[in-house]
């Protein structure tokens, strides 16, 4: 036996991160008592894996009568995506995505009152994030062309949306369903996130029906391309206002499907964001803005009744929310299969007779029609209209749970959507873990 100063038991220092902040768990192995060299090796090694297979909640692969004792007396910390302090479930664990739903609020507010700042200063350049730039014309004729400044324009947008969004996911529209009585975290965050949703579409939707309405391609596919591209490229305040805001929405929604709880058509929807961004930049690149501005009219409307439906379900009701869906069913194939399909069609049989071959690029000033390009966008198009048929056969599934098997009607892209009350039964508070008992 090795004299008494060399027995040193062998030691292992665990620092866990838990709500109090770190926890130091000392493990205590008595048969380390040893000076050969390879013996102790194995012997760390050995601890080091039953410890990481006791963290991963794994059974450990080495039967052993006297296992390492690891202390019980802290509570396992919770998962990260389902903190104590905020009612969020993250669908990524990347540092980056965790950090910005943290500063979701926090972030954009620094920004804009530092920009603010150098505008109280006396800066000239903060002008171009707050209102709108690149004007021409004086009075009634006054109209907008696209220009480099458009950019600060929807960084400044996208912040400012991240920012309500924070504050009324985290802050207001929680209240309705408290006071209503619903206790579910999970229902309460997802009430949270249709209301936001659908407070933005019917903000947005409204603004571009009136400028639709103003517009003299009102009711009238032909205008789309009437006088192209000389009425096309000066845009008149609102319709440029409303694309740069709907550029900003979107592109804030590739952010938001990461802060959200992961759905079965994750993948779907990033294309569908993606695809809607690539849509909406190339049409205002290509003064396509009147087509955008009905084709995305179209597209926005069905929503409403979904989000609508979606609210109404998670405060409880059974009824109304069927109803509503029945109405979205109907609103989604007559916009966004039949009107879509048939703008998509107009491209093809009344752009080329309004916007003759002299017109087309590069043949003719500020013009940018040309066949490479359309079919580019005509392509765009068609890919955004497999994903919209892929979650029509996904409707179609929720209409047989509710016609056949006489069951309410749910968003069958959630995982467990079902059963909200599976997972998170009280807002805010954690299952008990195993050494809670």
């Amino acid at each position: 036996m090795p004299p008494l100063e060399k027995r040193q038991p062998h030691a292992m220092a665990i620092a866990e991160h838990s709500q109090r902040g770190l926890v130091h768990r000392i493990v205590n192995d008595p048969s380390a008592e040893t000076d050969d060299p390879v013996a102790s090796y194995n012997i760390k090694s050995r601890i080091s894996r039953r410890l990481r297979q006791r963290r991963q909640g794994l059974p450990s692969a080495e039967p052993s009568d006297n296992p390492p004792a690891i202390a019980t007396d802290s509570p396992r910390v919770p998962p990260l995506s389902k903190p104590t302090t905020r009612n969020v479930v993250l669908s990524s664990h990347h540092p980056a995505i965790v950090w910005l739903s943290k500063n979701e609020l926090s972030l954009p507010l620094t920004v804009l009152c530092l920009v603010h700042f150098c505008q109280w200063v006396g800066y000239e350049w903060p002008s171009a994030w707050f209102s709108i730039q690149h004007s021409v014309g004086v009075g009634d004729e006054q109209r907008y062309v696209r220009g480099v400044h458009d950019a600060t324009f929807v960084v400044c947008w996208v912040l400012r949306i991240v920012a309500t969004r924070a504050v009324m996911l985290h802050h207001v529209l929680p209240l309705i369903p408290r006071l209503l009585g619903v206790k579910s975290a999970r229902k309460i965050r997802r009430f949270g996130e249709s209301g936001w949703f659908l407070s933005y579409i019917l903000f947005s939707w409204s603004i571009g029906f009136r400028t639709w309405q103003q517009s003299p391609y009102y009711m009238n596919t032909r205008s789309l391309y009437t006088n192209y591209p000389e009425e096309h490229a000066p845009m008149p305040y609102n319709l440029k206002w409303y694309y740069l805001v709907q550029t900003a929405f979107w592109i804030s929604n590739v952010y938001t499907i990461f802060v959200e709880e992961r759905r079965k058509d994750h993948l779907e929807m990033l294309t569908h964001h993606v695809v809607t961004i690539a849509l909406v930049v190339s049409s205002y690149y290509f003064h396509f803005t009147r087509f955008g501005n009905a084709f995305m009219l179209v597209m926005d409307f069905p929503d409403i009744f979904l989000s609508s439906a979606k609210i109404l379900r998670y405060l409880g009701y059974i009824t109304a929310p069927n109803i509503l869906f029945g109405v979205f069913t109907v609103s989604w194939v007559f916009t966004k299969h039949y009107l879509c399909l048939k703008m998509m069609l107009s491209i093809w049989t009344q752009g080329p007779q309004e916007i003759p071959y002299e017109k087309h690029f590069p043949h003719y000033p500020n013009s940018h029609a040309s066949y490479p390009i359309v079919i580019v966008i005509w392509a765009v198009l068609c890919v955004l209209q497999a994903i919209l048929i892929y979650w029509f056969v996904m409707i179609l599934r929720v209409l047989q749970r509710v016609l056949i098997q006489g069951k309410d009607a749910a968003d069958n892209r959630s995982d467990d959507e079902g059963d909200l009350e599976s997972d998170e039964s009280v807002v805010c508070e954690p299952k008990p873990t195993a050494e809670q008992g």
